[in-house]
């Protein structure tokens, strides 16, 4: 009986060590949401990251914890990871999805404005990466995934800054692939519509064109990719041991990325800059 309950304690440590921990940013609606779903599906450790509500839909899922992240707070970004390194020990993936949008003609959006918009969309994403990048090296393993937008691959008329935002993420995305590997892995997903709310929670202004824009988008959205989509996506991403730097999340946005991108998938050129950055590195 001994030899019994000491093979089960075994086991139960050994599950516990290879128990995965995933911090996501703005987990609380849209495809952050149906994310903090794929994951719990699978059993890993999540950490959700919120500022405002919590849907039910996702408040009493297993092996889920929610913690306040606004990701353009220097010390709520610190404060989150200390307190999920404190409870897990470790964090194997961070899901930089918190993010919004401008809808306006590049001329008419103030400084403050497009600041406020790269503060989410690119610093917040850059201030939890330099936080959790010290525990990862220590792990000697890590994954950051980077959620861009077709946006990252062309500026659409309107959303010019917001495409700025994601084309900067795509960039240091490339240059972290190269400089991290091989113990940290970073990747890109780029969805295309999908069915949320993004048009109705970004900032829009008044002008014909910009509300010509947003009524074409919305009724796309209608018919746009389901979140759970996507969600399920991240969750082969994370346990995929050789990803890809990019990904794109349907057939659709293939074919927009395979108009500007001859390898798709990202790979040749990430692996070229690796090689360059080992090479100066010696």
């Amino acid at each position: 009986m001994n030899k019994l309950l000491l093979f089960f304690i075994c086991v139960f440590s050994l599950l516990q060590a290879e128990q995965k921990v995933v911090l996501i940013s703005g987990a609380t609606g849209g495809i952050g949401a149906e994310t903090v779903k794929a994951f719990s599906q699978k059993g890993w450790t999540v950490w959700a990251g919120y500022r405002k509500n919590i849907p039910d839909s996702i408040l009493e899922l297993p092996n889920v914890s929610f913690i306040p992240l606004d990701v353009t707070n220097d010390e709520d970004v610190l404060s989150a990871v200390s307190e999920i390194i404190k409870s897990e020990g470790h964090i194997d993936v961070l899901i930089n999805n918190a993010g919004y949008a401008i809808f306006g003609l590049d001329e008419e959006v103030n400084k403050k404005e497009i600041e406020k918009m790269f503060d989410v969309n690119f610093y917040g994403s850059l201030r939890l990466i330099k936080a959790v990048l010290p525990h990862m090296r220590l792990a000697g393993k890590g994954h950051i995934i980077n959620v861009s937008s077709t946006s990252g691959i062309r500026a659409v008329p309107g959303l010019g800054l917001y495409a700025a935002t994601k084309f900067a993420l795509e960039a240091i995305s490339e240059s972290l692939a190269a400089t991290l590997y091989p113990t940290i892995q970073v990747s890109i997903v780029e969805p295309g519509t999908v069915k949320n709310d993004f048009v109705n929670n970004a900032q829009a202004f008044e002008n014909p064109f910009i509300k010509a824009l947003i009524n074409k988008l919305l009724l796309l959205a209608q018919s746009g990719q389901e979140c759970s989509e996507i969600g399920q996506l991240m969750v082969a991403i994370a346990e995929n041991p050789q990803p890809n730097l990019r990904y794109q999340t349907s057939t659709k946005v293939e074919e927009t990325a395979a108009k500007k991108f001859v390898d798709i998938t990202g790979n040749k050129l990430r692996d070229e800059w690796r090689l360059f950055y080992q090479q100066l590195n010696q």
